[in-house]
């Protein structure tokens, strides 16, 4: 069956213009193909996808019938609404120039998106275009357009590859690493990609060996769900020698129970901590309940109610209900004992019940 695929290319100057739009043939045939317009009208009417894609065409270049720009949108639009992918990209380019429909770039995106997500190389170039432009969608994001432009060089487009290559060398080699992430993390979503945590580690570990902290905490999440946790243990260590406070977290939670490493109270704390300095609160949480429960080290319930206030003040809501079932488990001088180690950290009574009823601070 004859199938020509059409799709807008935003000719892009990396360098930060854009020099038009243009609608690109591809493949070009050496010349218009024949077809049988009755029989390809009745295959699509019948309702066959396939057929109502090629119908499409036939009507927005004229081939057959009398070229109608408003009847390729609506074949274009019966075949998408079956998924066909090509269908997808080609109703989004029309929604993108305005072209039988009026002109929406948002509404172009989602059809991009539909199709990228059947694998249409084409489709991802388009999505990436958009994000290098920041039209239809919400903002510029030039790592998320490299990593599109990746994915439809990896699924063959020439336009692409052509693509990346230029964002490589605008950006800099680095910023592969960067796409590189994003990429896992489409696949880890399972949103605009189909989800695939194989193809998700494949793209973290990319990234992760050339240093990217967060990658290498995509990949040690990853083998934490797969119980692999040596491997999780060692990633974990990367981010954290990279100062990233969530790897600091991770080595905390590995070692509080003894998973990929030898259970140890001290140095959980320790890496809880280092991560606490750096505003994580989920690590000031964890604290609080190592010292109030006593897991792991010696049952200290001011300290722990002191991390679970920390924890709390930054909005964290399972630190505030633990610290207001402290509270009120504490008596009177086990109180005392800690308003007096919370002046000790510049903290006031008032300041406390203003966190417990929801009006204190809470840093970003």
């Amino acid at each position: 069956m004859w199938a020509l695929l059409i799709t807008l290319l935003l000719t892009v100057n990396i360098g930060g213009q854009v020099s038009g739009q243009q609608v690109v043939v591809d493949p070009a045939p050496p010349k218009p193909v024949a077809i049988d317009i009755t029989q390809l009208q009745k295959q699509a009417i019948s309702g066959d996808a396939a057929a109502q894609f090629t119908l499409a065409k036939a009507y927005e270049t004229g081939n057959g019938v009398k070229q109608s720009a408003e009847q390729a949108a609506t074949w274009y639009r019966k075949s998408a609404e079956q998924g066909n992918a090509q269908a997808e990209n080609s109703l989004g380019v029309m929604y993108w120039i305005g072209n039988g429909v009026d002109q929406d770039k948002k509404q172009a995106v989602q059809w991009y998106r539909k199709a990228a997500r059947q694998g249409d190389a084409t489709a991802m170039f388009n999505l990436g275009a958009a994000y290098y432009n920041g039209e239809g969608v919400d903002t510029v994001n030039d790592t998320l357009a490299y990593a599109w432009f990746i994915l439809s060089s990896d699924a063959g487009s020439e336009t692409g590859r052509d693509a990346a290559r230029r964002s490589k060398s605008d950006r800099g080699p680095g910023a592969f690493k960067d796409a590189c992430f994003v990429i896992g993390e489409l696949y880890e979503k399972g949103e605009d990609l189909p989800k695939n945590i194989a193809l998700a580690s494949s793209w973290y570990r990319k990234a992760a060996e050339q240093g990217h902290a967060q990658a290498q905490l995509g990949l040690a999440h990853l083998y934490l769900n797969a119980k692999d946790y040596r491997e999780a243990f060692r990633w974990c260590e990367s981010a954290a020698k990279g100062r990233e406070p969530e790897g600091h977290f991770c080595l905390g939670y590995l070692h509080q129970r003894g998973l990929g490493a030898k259970a140890d109270g001290k140095t959980a704390l320790k890496e809880y901590e280092e991560a606490a300095r750096w505003g994580n609160a989920s690590a000031m949480l964890a604290m609080g309940r190592m010292l109030a429960n006593g897991d792991g080290t010696k049952q200290d319930r001011p300290r722990g109610f002191i991390w679970y206030f920390l924890a709390a003040r930054r909005g964290n809501q399972e630190a505030l209900s633990a610290a207001t079932a402290l509270r009120a488990s504490m008596g009177e001088k086990e109180w005392k004992d800690t308003q007096k180690k919370l002046k000790g950290q510049g903290f006031d009574t008032k300041s406390v019940d203003e966190v417990f009823a929801g009006k204190g601070p809470q840093p970003q």
